[in-house]
């Protein structure tokens, strides 16, 4: 067990919520899982919701301090989306319990919370977008409609973690590799 107990106890429930599913896993098979009395789990957090929103935050930070970055940069819009790309299928792959969690789970979340997660959510789209925009005005991409682009790409993305698993055919650089060819270039031979 680290140092840090609130570390080892948000990492006891990625894998828990992962395993059993955030309703399913109680606040003492937590405790059980970090060698703790479940009163003395309460020294470090409120709630279970408080863990799943430390999980959630912890997945929205990475996510938008990473392509805030990739879309400042003086890249090319091409190259900038294709970064944009790869950094969320990475960030899916590397942090697979935390953005599972993410995904499947945001909906436990009180009203309050959900508001916060959506317009963090909405932050990350709008960088997105910012990018297509960029090469749609550079006659990069074609002009669509920008929110529908976004969606669809994000949704291709997001769905990664349901299928992805580490040691598979592909490297996960080369799966990314694959996932940018076909958005950008379609299955349709020209």
């Amino acid at each position: 067990m680290s140092t840090n107990k609130l570390t080892d106890i948000v990492n006891a429930s990625v894998e828990l919520f992962m395993k059993k599913g955030y309703h399913a896993t109680s606040m003492q098979d937590i405790a059980d899982a970090v060698g703790l009395q479940k009163g003395s789990l309460y020294h470090y957090i409120s709630s279970k919701e408080d863990l799943l929103v430390m999980i959630i935050q912890e997945a929205l930070d990475q996510y938008i301090g990473r392509l805030a970055e990739i879309a400042a940069s003086d890249l090319p819009p091409r190259e900038k989306f294709a970064q944009a790309v790869r950094h969320h299928l990475m960030g899916i792959a590397t942090n697979l319990g935390h953005l599972t969690i993410f995904l499947r789970e945001a909906y436990a979340l009180t009203p309050e919370q959900q508001a916060i997660v959506k317009r963090e959510t909405e932050r990350y789209n709008r960088l997105v977008e910012r990018i297509y925009q960029e090469g749609v005005e550079q006659g990069v991409f074609r002009p669509l409609d920008p929110p529908l682009v976004i969606r669809t790409v994000l949704g291709a993305c997001n769905w990664f973690y349901r299928w992805y698993r580490p040691g598979g055919r592909m490297s996960l650089e080369e799966m990314a590799d694959f996932f940018v060819d076909v958005l950008f270039n379609g299955i349709v031979v020209r």
